[in-house]
């Protein structure tokens, strides 16, 4: 009886515990798992435009405006002929908002276009990243950005 009454007493803040690193561990490793830090870029929408590299060529994104919540943005990404966006979408970084996907089709050899609508959130300045999968290459390559609610 007092062996039941121990291991109820200690068994369940275990588990808890366990189950928290577990948490901790999966997170830590999807965050790092998320690509190269070299192929990624901030945004800060001076020109509405970001580039970074791929390969020995550049990958440019061009916004029609400067992405805001509930707002539909425009996108459109130029980069070398011989490569193909498989998919894009976007993922909240300082809040989990899900992922978010930007649609987009080739207009015509290494010109595409595509649209997203960010959802809201409390947080007055959300952090963004923009993943793009780039058909032949390992790790995607990354756009961050930052919308301020106002």
């Amino acid at each position: 009886m007092r062996l039941k009454t121990t291991l109820q007493k200690y068994l369940l803040p275990a588990l808890i515990l366990i189950v928290a690193a577990g948490v901790y561990v999966a997170q830590k490793m999807s965050t790092q798992s998320r690509g190269n830090p070299h192929s990624s870029t901030q945004c800060h929408f001076d020109d509405l435009s970001c580039e970074l590299a791929v390969g020995t060529t550049s990958l440019k994104a061009t916004f029609s405006t400067i992405p805001e919540a509930e707002e539909t943005i425009t996108v459109q990404f130029s980069l070398d002929p011989q490569y193909e966006i498989e998919s894009v979408w976007i993922e909240g970084i300082n809040m989990y908002m899900g992922k978010i996907p930007v649609l987009v089709e080739e207009m015509s050899p290494g010109q595409w276009s595509g649209w997203f609508m960010l959802g809201s959130c409390s947080e007055p300045q959300m952090q963004w990243q923009m993943l793009m999968h780039i058909k032949g290459l390992a790790d995607p390559k990354i756009f961050t950005f930052t919308t301020d609610t106002h």
